[in-house]
């Protein structure tokens, strides 16, 4: 028995060797990763001393792609990046400003590969774009900030105003120029070190003045958008100013209302010119991953991906730099995602006090300009954000759009030949004849590039326009988000008259999400739920745009009273939302009914609740074209008659 019981110990002291062995390889293996095991720290390079890390940066990326390393670690600090010495490329992008862009970050055919930011502060200068990342696969973008010295943005908080002379009085701490009456933003770099080292004339070279316009005014109280914003609308010319004093500027304009002293005016610069810095910019690339991110701020999109697939933000934040005094983060979309396929996942993520939406996620219709013969035709961008964007290659599969009815005149066919002529003009050839199917202007839609999505456990608050919009046939869930922006909640579109978004949806559901006092801007009426096909001919069209809509168990606090308008959808569920009504604002649409049913099929309305702060039933209406609608007798949506 007692060597039966030394030979069971060896054994056992054996296996637990065997094991912690396994273990100790595991462990390798997992630090390791799938990106390998062969990293640069820039301490090697002394970048904590370095008064511009770009130069630094860009070295050490030359020698990560050179020497097969697969990660890149900062020592955690505070950097500073300025175009001088950046990388420079002539980039097209979708929705934003093309042009020649310098970046800090050059990621351009790189594959497995890791920038991890140790917590660090990324501070850019001037007209650059962060992050470029191009033809690359399993990119991943970890724990850093970024932010710009110097806004893309005038902010002016209103101190007087003259209601009979129609003048009010803005005091100014951002860089700005008056000239000739105009007022401009000034981007200047005076804080350039190589104004000091070289002399005025790099610093000259890289700044730029832009004329005020598409201007705001914000809420310091709230840090959000003036509520009924319409009201205070300034025109985008004819806007003259007067320096009273170095920061105070007099404005004089035509507006239906003068702004209210505290206010803030907010002004991103003349539309086509107000684009040009998106912190990261995506094409071509997959398998990308930005995980524990900041964007405070940047002169365009906080990212903006397109051709692209497989892309994963986890925490990636678009949020004021506490104590920057600043209103504004990005001067338009937090997020964007245009001909992206896959799947998009958008998790634990907060964006607040964008000038325009949270995220939208589509593709883009380009227009026939010609019929060339039986298989080509060419074809056009439309929007001038659009030039030059990438709408297909050979081998994609493409359906022709009817303009009128948005509706799909042909099978899908297949691109043989993508011929590009100039930035708004290119040649398809497709595999079959097209002979009497299309017209000059209808639309044709890249049907292979649409991506599935899940935006789950996110906070929007306190932008410009919407929340979400989604124009796509894959699955999307979204659920356990908190909401609150000042147009839409949810904006569910396509159209071929402006910007060409397109994209139906066809497996949406929408659960379980807190929606607060959304809809406070006064354009409109606007709903929480937006699901408006742009025809051009809104009282004469025919078909269905949207299939498969599920809306349920989401809890609905509004001051407002249009919840949903729901145009063109085939199987649209409206089930077990609580709608209560709050006395935040003053109802700017009172009359609107609640839920508004136009040209649907297959509609269920059932299990919803309705707290109104005077004890009425909630309104629905539905217009005669729609059909098979059951609305449950429980329900707290009743039914309205239609009007003759």
């Amino acid at each position: 028995m007692q060597v039966d019981s030394k030979n069971q110990l060896t054994k056992s002291r054996m296996l637990l060797n065997i094991i912690k062995k396994s273990i100790a390889i595991i462990t390798l293996f997992s630090v390791m990763g799938s990106y390998g095991q062969k990293v640069l720290n820039l301490e090697e390079f002394n970048i904590e001393n370095s008064e511009d890390a770009t130069p630094i940066v860009i070295e050490a990326l030359n020698k990560c792609k050179e020497e097969g390393i697969n990660k890149l670690i900062f020592p955690k600090g505070t950097y500073h990046f300025y175009p001088t010495f950046a990388t420079e490329r002539y980039c097209e992008i979708t929705n934003n400003d093309n042009g020649l862009k310098r970046t800090a970050f050059p990621i351009i055919d790189f594959h497995n590969f890791v920038i991890d930011g140790n917590g660090s502060d990324f501070i850019f200068h001037g007209k650059m774009i962060p992050f470029i990342i191009e033809e690359s696969t399993n990119i991943k973008v970890t724990n850093l900030s970024i932010d710009w010295k110097v806004p893309f943005v005038l902010e002016g908080l209103v101190v007087a105003n003259n209601f009979a002379n129609k003048t009010f009085d803005i005091q100014v701490n951002s860089p700005y120029v008056v000239q000739f009456g105009h007022l401009y933003l000034s981007l200047e770099r005076e804080d350039s070190p190589y104004e000091r080292k070289y002399g005025k004339r790099f610093a000259t070279m890289e700044h730029y003045n832009l004329e005020v316009g598409q201007n705001i005014f914000w809420d310091p109280k709230t840090m959000a958008p003036l509520y009924n914003t319409r009201l205070y609308n300034m025109p985008e010319k004819g806007i003259n100013a007067e320096e009273l004093e170095k920061g105070l500027i007099r404005i004089s304009t035509k507006m239906k209302k003068l702004p209210p002293l505290g206010s803030v005016m907010v002004s991103k610069g003349e539309y086509l010119k107000n684009r040009t810095s998106p912190a990261f910019r995506v094409f071509k690339s997959k398998d990308l991953e930005f995980k524990s991110v900041n964007v405070h701020h940047a002169g365009a999109m906080g990212l903006i991906a397109e051709r692209s697939e497989d892309i994963t933000l986890d925490g990636f934040n678009v949020v004021l730099k506490e104590g920057s005094g600043r209103m504004i983060t990005t001067t338009a979309d937090a997020t964007h995602f245009c001909n992206v396929k896959g799947t998009v996942t958008i998790k634990n993520c907060t964006f607040e006090n964008m000038l325009d939406d949270a995220t939208n996620i589509h593709g883009t219709y380009v227009r026939v300009n010609k019929i060339i013969d039986e298989y080509t035709l060419a074809v056009e961008t439309y929007h001038p954000h659009q030039n030059g964007y990438l709408f297909g290659e050979a081998g994609d599969m493409v359906q022709v759009i009817d303009q009128i009815n948005l509706q799909a005149t042909t099978e899908p066919l297949i691109l043989k030949k993508v011929e590009r002529v100039n930035e708004k003009i290119s040649y398809i050839t497709f595999d079959k004849p097209i002979t009497n199917k299309i017209n000059i202007y209808d639309g044709v839609e890249n049907i292979s590039w649409h991506a599935a999505a899940i935006l789950e456990n996110n906070v929007v608050r306190n932008n410009r326009a919407r929340s979400f919009l989604i124009s796509t046939p894959r699955k999307v869930v979204v659920r356990n988000n908190h909401l609150s922006s000042q147009m839409a909640s949810f904006r569910i579109t396509g159209d071929l008259g402006l910007w060409n978004e397109s994209g139906p949806c066809e497996d949406l559901l929408i659960e379980n999400n807190l929606i607060e006092n959304a809809v406070y801007g006064g354009n409109g009426p606007q709903s929480i739920f937006l699901i408006d096909p742009q025809y051009v001919d809104k009282n004469n069209f025919e078909g269905k745009y949207s299939r498969s809509i599920t809306i349920r168990n989401n809890t609905i606090k509004t001051f407002d009273s249009s919840i949903m308008l729901a145009m063109s959808v085939d199987n649209l569920v409206f089930e077990n939302n609580e709608i209560i009504q709050t006395n935040k604002y003053k109802p700017i649409f009172p009359n609107v009914d609640n839920l508004r049913i136009v040209n649907c099929n297959n509609v269920v309305i059932r299990g919803n609740t309705y707290k109104s702060l005077d004890g009425s039933i909630g309104s629905l209406t539905i217009d005669a074209k729609s059909t098979d609608v059951k609305v449950s007798k429980k329900d707290a949506f009743k039914r309205k008659p239609l009007k003759n």
